[in-house]
Formats: C-alpha cells, structure tokens, sequence
C-alpha cells in the first residue's frame, strides 16, 4: 500500500517534472499546497471516522459472539434441570452444534457463507425440544426456560451471519477515493521540487498507513483481526454428558 502511494503520488510526478523541466507558477504552487492541505485534513477525518465504525463493528460482534456462548451454557443448564434420557440426548445435540459452529462455520464465515452441517444440527436440537413431554411442574419450567434459549439462539445466530456481510458504506468508500485522488492531484503541483517529494512522499506514507489498517479491520470474520470463535469453543468442556 505504502510503495503505490509513492508511485502514483509521488514518483510519476517527480520524473514527469524533473525529464521535461516543469515547475509551476507561485500563485499557482500556493494554491495547490493550500488545497493540498484542504485534502489532507478531509482524507484523515474519513480514514478516523471509517475506523471509529470498522472497530465499533468489531466490538458489537465480538459482544454478539460472547453472548451466543453465554446462551448455549444457558440452554445446557436448562436440559440438565430438566433431566431424563431425551434431555441427555439433546445435551450431546447441543455439543454437536457448539462444535460445528467452531469448525465448520466459522471458516465458511469469511466467505460470507453459513454452515448447512450447523443449521442441521440446530433443526434437530428444535424438533428434539418440541417432543418433550414434562411429567412435572419442574420439567414444565425447564421446558419453558429451554424454548426461550433456544429462540435466543436462533435469532443470536442470524444476527451473527448477518454481521459477516458488514462493510464500509459505499457513500463513504467513494468519499474516501475522492478524497485520495485529490490529495494526489494536488500533490503533483508542490513547488519547489524537493520539497513535493518529502512533502508529499510523508504525507503519502502516514495515509497509507492508515488505510492499510483500515483494510485489516474492515474484515469481520477475515484477516489476523477477525472475530475469534473462541469464547464458544471455550464452552465446549462444559456442555453435553
């Protein structure tokens, strides 16, 4: 990202102007260093305001994930209260779905896809808790406690997958290459020609900088700083028979 900066902001100018010896005017040069600045100020507010949303992204499906773990200890419990071999069944059910969840969806994650195996698993833990039958007061509570985790989970799950297709807005995508190519533009015209290259060249390094972090975090369930699935194999020793 840093080499192409250069390239395009800084030595394709420097060679065009230096092998046919041109310089801008004073007036000129001013004006495009004032917008020069004009531009630089615009680009950072955008890349700080893209991160502001990437890494708040981050943070609410890092919470959604840990509360996802937290439903399925709930739902585990819920079996365990009910007791009884159908409940034990839907335990080992359960550890089945937690599983899967780490190493089948997680990977399709990153592709903006979900895991069939995962889903499957989850239409058999439904239909196993509609056959219950509760023969006492007790199970009755249990039964109704394991219906409420079970739609949590359910709509914990959707609101995951829906978060592995977030992105930057296209509004401020398109800002943001605006933004850049005016920088770029405005750069070419720095006078004297020493002073375009570091000038400019610095400039072009702090940006690309910046938008290379952005491009990292952009990336929900992709790259070193994707959400992890670890909060949820964490529990796996802790469900099923």
């Amino acid at each position: 990202m840093i080499l192409v900066g250069l390239f395009f902001s800084t030595a394709i100018p420097c060679y065009i102007r230096w092998k046919f010896n041109l310089n801008p005017g004073e007036h000129f040069a001013k004006g495009a260093e004032e917008g020069f600045k004009l531009f630089t100020s615009i680009t950072l507010l955008l890349i700080a305001f893209s991160l502001v949303r990437v890494q708040g992204d981050h943070r609410n499906v890092e919470d959604l994930v840990s509360r996802e773990s937290a439903i399925i200890v709930k739902l585990n419990r819920a079996l365990i209260s009910y007791g009884g071999r159908d409940a034990a069944e839907l335990r080992v059910d359960l550890k089945e779905y937690a599983s899967s969840l780490v190493e089948d969806e997680w990977p399709k994650m990153s592709e903006r896809d979900r895991s069939e195996a995962s889903a499957n698993k989850l239409i058999d833990i439904t239909q196993g808790v509609r056959l219950l039958d509760p023969k006492s007061s007790v199970q009755q509570l249990a039964r109704s406690e394991i219906l409420i985790a079970l739609t949590q989970l359910s709509d914990v799950r959707e609101a995951r997958l829906s978060a592995s297709h977030l992105e930057l807005p296209f509004y401020l995508s398109e800002a943001l290459i605006v933004s850049i190519f005016m920088l770029i533009v405005f750069g070419w015209f720095q006078n004297p020609l020493p002073k375009m290259v570091a000038y400019v060249g610095g400039v072009t390094i702090g940006v690309a900088l910046l938008l290379t972090l952005l491009i990292v975090l952009e990336g929900i369930f992709l790259g070193e700083s994707r959400v992890s699935s670890e909060p949820i194999a964490r529990i796996l020793p802790l469900i099923g028979p």
